[in-house]
């Protein structure tokens, strides 16, 4: 048996490039991915007997000239320059990588877990724990509350790796000893007419299969069952501790909390009792987590606990607060984060965590994660229609539970401007004003809402329109967590070819359009705040841009209300150049709007009371 590297041929197969899917996957964000990745792989892996994993990521350079299982890598990069040398990109990272080969020393990062199965069926050439890892592609047989889904998650330590090189070495829980290092290079001749895979191995060159005793890097040595992964040639980033710390903060805050886990990075120590000093240490730039974190450990915060369907439980932790970033943590059973779940409201400022409790909730919703694991698509389920329906579902009970809670809560101060995340400014522009002060009161307003027959305005201001439109304002207005509802233009836009006076605004004279939808879009940037007009008339004024050119676009203006919006009605519009806007109840039309261009309309409401407005987009692309 000769121990040594092999790269297998292809057999006129496939040719392997630089751009490997599963690496590029990660390129984003290495360590944040790495951190993530790693974790909760070390999560699923828990053994039955044990409460809390453990995992260590330590970084050291170590002499390698006498070491075969990196030095002898330096002839294939050669080989692979002289196969890729008409491909820019190609011989750029390689060459990038051979500068390691020039150094006395070389960076090994090692992560190692701790109270965990270890890979188990190293012995095996299928279906095993060690397999699915080490020597498969896209291979994955992880459920329910289980990490990843798509088998690319193994991919994230060879995208921190300049050499693209990884070593596995594990103990597992039935005594199996395990030793092997897969370099992911490109495929390139390493004999006349024999082309590589692009995919090496270090081990039995016979049948690349692992070593039958483990091996490792440095003075360390297991003792106990579980993994070590080698990072051969880390790549350099001197704050490298300090993104992983973060990361793992974002990622796994309620795993941390729950005392499932507990990490070592470098000196670091992470865990139930550190975490406090930690997330005080670094909240500046991880905002949206320490607003979770306050909410988990609030006294007075109670788990709500809700069944969606027949798929099980999902509890809600939910807090209103001035600050905070009106966004709730959407969280697997064991603890680890999917995304952070926006759009809820743009009156409410509050900060929630929802955690998927039930095995069945959970593998139902894992099926629409994308491979990075932090959002969700329906077209990846196997039924992407009911699972459309259930995601609608499910967002809209998490708006309903935000809408009681910041009913039943005063505030001592609510941001009424703007448009969800995007938290624009409010501003008086009258500098000769002796009380300056902020045009939007913090005051509750109640207001009635009835159906009429005829269209009118009503006296204490709030648009009231016919049965039939009536409905359609309210179905466009509330929305269920969603950004993808969509408008008629027949029913909003000036399509007639008289004026119609309602109330003291006007219709004016339009053309029909030819789109019968219209799309919610989002801007690019948008800031809506109170002005004076030329006659001293308080109007509001709305500056935006779009990411994307649109013929038709309808603004629609309500009420911010912690309940729902309210249309209000317009008195007038214009655009910043004195150019009258198309208006009609509480819609303002614009026409042949061009991406990344700056527009300004100013817009007047039917009274002058100060609503807290909100404006929404609904366009047509070109």
């Amino acid at each position: 048996m000769k121990i040594c590297w092999n790269f297998p041929d292809n057999n006129d197969g496939k040719i392997s490039g630089i751009s490997e899917a599963g690496i590029e996957t990660f390129r984003g964000d290495l360590l944040k991915s790495l951190a993530k990745e790693i974790c909760q792989n070390s999560l699923d892996a828990i053994a039955e007997s044990k409460d809390k994993v453990l995992v260590e990521f330590e970084l050291y350079e170590l002499p390698f000239k006498n070491d075969e299982r990196i030095i002898g890598l330096k002839e294939y990069f050669k080989l692979a320059k002289e196969y890729w040398q008409e491909n820019e990109k190609t011989i750029r990272i390689l060459e990038k990588a051979e500068k390691n080969f020039e150094r006395d020393k070389i960076r090994i990062l090692r992560i190692s877990d701790y109270n965990t199965t270890g890979l188990i069926g190293s012995d095996k050439k299928k279906n095993s724990t060690w397999n699915n890892l080490v020597k498969s592609s896209g291979v994955s047989d992880k459920t329910g509350s289980s990490g990843g889904s798509y088998g690319i998650g193994k991919s994230a330590p060879f995208a921190c790796s300049d050499l693209r090189t990884v070593f596995y070495n594990t103990l597992d829980i039935n005594g199996l000893e395990a030793f092997q290092g897969v370099a992911n290079l490109v495929s390139f001749e390493k004999e006349k007419d024999k082309t590589t895979q692009g995919t090496g191995y270090y081990g039995n060159s016979e049948d690349n299969t692992a070593i039958r005793n483990m091996e490792y890097f440095g003075s360390y040595i297991r003792k106990d069952c579980g993994t070590d992964i080698y990072v051969v040639a880390f790549l350099e980033d001197e704050e490298w501790e300090k993104k992983i710390i973060e990361a793992i903060l974002e990622n796994f805050l309620i795993a941390i909390l729950k005392n499932n886990i507990e990490i070592k990075v470098g000196k670091t120590l992470i865990n139930k009792e550190s975490l406090n000093s930690l997330m005080e240490e670094h909240k500046d730039n991880i905002l949206l987590t320490y607003n979770y974190y306050q909410v988990l450990i609030e006294n007075d915060t109670e788990a709500m606990e809700f069944s969606l369907r027949d798929l099980g439980i999902f509890k809600l932790y939910l807090s209103i607060k001035k600050d905070f970033k009106r966004t709730i943590l959407i969280s697997r059973s064991n603890g680890m984060k999917i995304f952070d779940k926006k759009g809820i409201s743009s009156s409410i400022e509050f900060s929630g965590v929802c955690i998927l409790e039930d095995e069945k909730i959970n593998a139902y919703f894992r099926e629409m994660e994308t491979p990075q694991h932090d959002n969700w698509q329906t077209d990846r389920h196997r039924n992407p229609k009911e699972a459309e329906k259930i995601k609608k579902e499910f967002f809209k009970l998490l708006k309903e539970k935000v809408l009681e809670k910041g009913k039943e809560t005063i505030t001592d101060e609510m941001d009424a401007v703007g448009m969800g995340e995007y938290l624009p400014d409010i501003q008086d522009a009258n500098t000769e004003s002796e009380n300056k002060k902020e045009n939007i009161e913090n005051v509750k307003k109640k207001f009635e809402y009835k159906k009429v027959t005829t269209v009118e305005t009503a006296e204490n201001n709030i648009l009231k329109v016919p049965d039939t439109e009536e409905q359609s304002f309210i179905n466009e207005l509330n929305e269920d967590g969603e950004i993808d509802d969509e408008i008629s233009a027949q029913d909003f836009l000036n399509t007639s070819d008289e004026k119609e006076n309602i109330g003291n605004g006007t219709l004016r004279n339009g053309d029909k359009l030819e789109n019968s939808k219209f799309k919610h879009i989002s801007p690019s940037s948008i800031r809506v705040f109170k002005v004076f007009g030329d006659s001293q008339e308080e109007m509001y004024k709305m500056i935006f841009s779009l990411d994307k050119d649109t013929k038709n676009i309808i603004i629609a203006v309500s009420i911010a209300g912690e309940q729902g919006n309210i249309p209000i009605m317009i008195k007038d519009a214009k655009e910043s150049n004195g150019e009258i806007l198309k208006s009609r109840y509480n819609k303002i039309e614009m026409r042949n709007l061009f991406k990344n261009s700056k527009y300004s309309i100013l817009f007047s409401l039917n009274d002058s009371e100060n609503y807290p407005v909100e404006v929404k987009i609904y366009g047509d692309k070109i």
